[in-house]
C-alpha cells in the first residue's frame, strides 16, 4: 500500500499527504528498533557485571582475598563457642562455610537455592553433605513463612546484611527466633564510617557501590556504622556483648606509600573497613 494519498490535482502536480496509519506503523517499527538495539546494550553491560562479580574466576578471586576474614571469624566463633560440637549456622553459604566445619561438623547454612544463587560470594570447596535451609531473607518480614527447624549455639552472619533491601530488624528477629538460649549471634558487615569512603566522600565521589543490573547477586545495598548494628539489634531482643573493627580485605597492589598511610590511620579502630559485633539471645 502507497504512503501517500492523492487529494487533489493542481495543474499538473500531485498534491499528496503522508498516510497517518502509514507514519505510526514506521514510528512503532522504529521504536521497537530503538528498544531493540537499547536491550542489546543492557545486555552486554550485565553481562560484563556477571562476568566481573558471578563468574568462576570472581568466585575464586573472592576466596583469595578473604581468606584472613574467614580465619579471624573462626577464632572468634572459637572464643564464645568453644564446644566443637555446637549446631552452627551460616547465613549464606561460602568458603567460609568450609573454615567453620574444621572445627565445628554441625554446621547448616541457610539462604538462597543453591541451584539458583550462582552469586561471587559462593564456596569454591565442595559442600555436598552440608544441610541447607532455602530461604530469602528478604522475606524476612514474612513471620508467618519463617523457617521452623531447630536452635543453634551459634549463628555467623557475615557479609550477608548490606547486601538486603529489606528493613535490618526483620532479619535479625528471624535470626533471633534460631538462636538457642543465650545462643551467640557473630554479625560482621562493612564499616559505612571506613575512612576511605570519608576520605572519597570529601574528595566528591561517591563512596558507596552503585545498584547492579543483575539483581539475582546484588551488590551492597546500605553499609551500617557501629552504633546503627547495636542499636537495631537490640531492638530486637539481642544483647551486644562486643564490638570490633578489622581492616578485611587488606588492600593489594598501589602505592607502598598510600599503603603505609592508610595502615597508619586505620590505626585508629573506627577508621577500619569492617565492622564486627558480637551478639547474645537475651529475649525469646
Amino acid at each position: 500500500m502507497s504512503n501517500f494519498r492523492s487529494l487533489k490535482m493542481i495543474g499538473n502536480r500531485s498534491l499528496s499527504v503522508i498516510d497517518p496509519n502509514a507514519v505510526l506503523h514506521v514510528e512503532e517499527e522504529e521504536s521497537m528498533s530503538a528498544k531493540s538495539r537499547l536491550e542489546g546494550i543492557l545486555l552486554q553491560l550485565m553481562k560484563v557485571e556477571k562476568a566481573h562479580t558471578s563468574s568462576d574466576a570472581s568466585r575464586q578471586y573472592y576466596v583469595d582475598l578473604h581468606k584472613d576474614r574467614f580465619s579471624d571469624i573462626l577464632r572468634l566463633c572459637q572464643f564464645y563457642v568453644a564446644n566443637p560440637s555446637a549446631r552452627v549456622l551460616d547465613i549464606g553459604r561460602s568458603e567460609l562455610t568450609a573454615y567453620l566445619l574444621k572445627y565445628y561438623p554441625h554446621v547448616t547454612t541457610l539462604g538462597l537455592d543453591l541451584h539458583a544463587d550462582a552469586g561471587g560470594h559462593r564456596e569454591a570447596s565442595s559442600m555436598e553433605t552440608v544441610p541447607h535451609i532455602t530461604f530469602d531473607l528478604l522475606n524476612s518480614h514474612r513471620v508467618d513463612i519463617w523457617p521452623k527447624c531447630k536452635s543453634f549455639e551459634l549463628i555467623v552472619f557475615s557479609e550477608v546484611l548490606e547486601h538486603l533491601s529489606v528493613a535490618p530488624e526483620f532479619v535479625f528477629a528471624f535470626l533471633n527466633s534460631l538462636l538457642a538460649e543465650n545462643g551467640i549471634l557473630i554479625c560482621t558487615t562493612p564499616n559505612a564510617a571506613d575512612v576511605a569512603k570519608r576520605l572519597r566522600l570529601a574528595y566528591g565521589r561517591n563512596p558507596f557501590e552503585r545498584l547492579r543490573l543483575y539483581s539475582a547477586n546484588p551488590g551492597h545495598i546500605r553499609e551500617y556504622t557501629r552504633q546503627e548494628l547495636c542499636d537495631i539489634a537490640c531492638s530486637v531482643g539481642l544483647q551486644c556483648i562486643r564490638q570490633l573493627y578489622f581492616d578485611w580485605p587488606q588492600s593489594r597492589g598501589g602505592s607502598r606509600i598510600k599503603s603505609a598511610c592508610m595502615k597508619l590511620i586505620r590505626a585508629y579502630p573506627p577508621f577500619r573497613g569492617s565492622s564486627v559485633a558480637v551478639f547474645r539471645r537475651v529475649m525469646p
